[in-house]
């Protein structure tokens, strides 16, 4: 476990790094008298459709370098794999495809969005030009996490991408920039980020593009058929239930209300930073596990990512919650914003059960049960379009963040209970219990003592009372022998310097 927490702590912190990045810009898209909330709204929208169109267009070649990288290079010399090339060739067909049908289908997008987000019908094509681009990152950060070179793609995905957006963003408050050539740029920032990472690949010798079709291929093309087409599919259906919420809203009211809702989502998914920065690391170590059939490796990184990724959510969603209406006041945020207080608890409270089922995605997606992907994924669509789409109508954004909440917790449930009954692994135990109601109990604590103080005062000192009972709880029950051992290893350096 040493090696992933290792570079778990190395990529979370640089995601954090980005999400101070993300919420500076995240301000300066929602502060009063800059952008419009119909103006972010465009930019989550354009993200959302990337979300949808990228999984769709990739014809499941990023599973496919996941789960059969370990074979080629087991196999394989550098020059004659030929894993990238299959790669690149299908990705081609793919995005050629995927967005000639979205030219084709044009009409009837526009007709959908012509009369609510008048914005996302002007700037379409910029639209899929920047979903192009993020497919060919996400073809490349597959390829990275493969090499286990996840530090590089964590801070071009999670920290440049973010500092190019701040660039684009202080260019149009200076003037420099109308809003059309800021959504223009924006749509080009991940063009940046594919140079540098194929530069990256090309330093260090990893860009080979073999000729000829290898022995692996020929060998495992049927296996490799099977399992692409079935996860691909399934990937490709999660991808469009998990972003249904955003499209559906801007759908049926506007892009007002699609922004208030976005902002809302970005301050959810600061709790999984974490969980992205394990999926990571994870990935490529559970794939080999399963290969190896080291199947007791496998379960211990399950329950200890779950116990860790539970502490680490609960606790950011609890000091974010006790502060959330103080902070929106303290950084003028537009006070419209304030109205989507109750997405944040929704969207909040699932990304902790989320974070508490582990690694149960990386399990499924790597295991000899990968089918179950596209099933889970199906029963997902089946419930979250319908519902995203009729409480989106009835009740606006709380609508959405409900069904959101509600479909995605039932799809993790199943998963659950699927790995348990096929794999015997489970993720809970006794610790998971403990360290919810440490977290209540330093809630009570925090909130009532400090209620009638607000301002800078009132969230310091919500957030120093909670966290302190909140560690000092974790400590005394040892929910997690990670927190103590990284304390010795930072003491232990801190030694050497000296």
């Amino acid at each position: 476990m040493g090696q992933i927490r290792k570079q778990v702590i190395q990529s979370s912190f640089i995601s954090y790094i980005g999400f101070i990045i993300g919420a500076i810009n995240t301000w300066f898209f929602v502060k009063q008298g800059l952008f419009t909330p119909e103006q972010y709204g465009l930019t989550q929208v354009m993200i959302s459709i990337s979300q949808v169109l990228t999984p769709l267009a990739s014809l499941g070649m990023t599973v496919f370098i996941y789960r059969f990288f370990p074979y080629y290079t087991g196999r394989l010399a550098s020059r004659d794999n030929d894993m990238l090339s299959i790669t690149v060739v299908f990705t081609c067909i793919g995005a050629l495809v995927v967005f000639c049908l979205c030219l084709f289908f044009e009409p009837l997008i526009i007709r959908q969005f012509a009369v609510k987000s008048k914005l996302l019908v002007e700037y379409y094509y910029w639209t899929l030009l920047y979903s192009f681009f993020f497919l060919c990152f996400t073809t490349l950060e597959a390829y990275l996490w493969s090499l286990k070179r996840t530090v590089l793609s964590s801070f071009m995905k999670e920290t440049a991408y973010r500092i190019l957006v701040l660039v684009l963003i202080g260019l149009y408050a200076f003037g420099v920039i109308d809003f059309r050539s800021f959504v223009i740029l924006f749509s080009c920032t991940y063009f940046l980020i594919v140079l540098v990472l194929v530069a990256y690949l090309a330093a260090t010798h990893q860009l080979y593009f073999a000729r000829k079709i290898s022995p692996v291929t020929k060998k495992f093309r049927k296996s490799i058929f099977r399992y692409v087409g079935s996860v691909y599919a399934g990937s490709a259906i999660t991808s469009m239930a998990r972003q249904i919420d955003t499209l559906s809203l801007a759908g049926a009211r506007d892009l007002s209300d699609t922004g208030i809702y976005s902002l809302n989502q970005f301050i959810a998914a600061i709790l999984q930073v974490p969980y992205r920065g394990l999926q990571a690391i994870a990935v490529p170590m559970i794939s080999e596990h399963w290969k190896n059939k080291n199947y007791p490796e496998i379960n211990r990184i399950y329950q200890r990512s779950s116990i860790n990724l539970l502490l680490i959510g609960s606790f950011l969603f609890a000091n974010i919650w006790l502060n959330y209406t103080d902070a929106f006041a303290f950084f003028n945020v537009e006070p419209k914003f304030l109205s989507g207080k109750t997405v944040f608890l929704l969207l909040g409270l699932y990304n902790v059960f989320e974070l508490a089922t582990g690694t149960n995605t990386a399990i499924i997606a790597t295991s000899p049960a990968w089918r179950f992907e596209f099933y889970s994924g199906l029963i997902l669509m089946s419930i979250s379009i319908p519902l995203n789409i009729l409480l989106a109508n009835l009740y606006g954004m709380n609508g959405v963040a409900f069904a959101t909440m509600s479909t995605l917790v039932i799809y993790n449930i199943i998963r659950l209970i699927f790995i348990r009954h096929r794999f015997k692994m489970w993720p809970f135990s006794m610790k998971s219990l403990y360290a919810l109601l440490l977290v209540i109990a330093a809630l009570v604590i925090a909130y009532y003592p400090t209620n009638n103080l607000h301002g800078l005062v009132g969230m310091l000192l919500r957030s120093v009372l909670f966290s302190g009972c909140f560690f000092a709880g974790v400590f005394y029950f040892k929910l997690t022998p990670d927190l103590p051992q990284f304390i010795e290893v930072v003491k232990n350096r801190l030694r050497k310097k000296r």
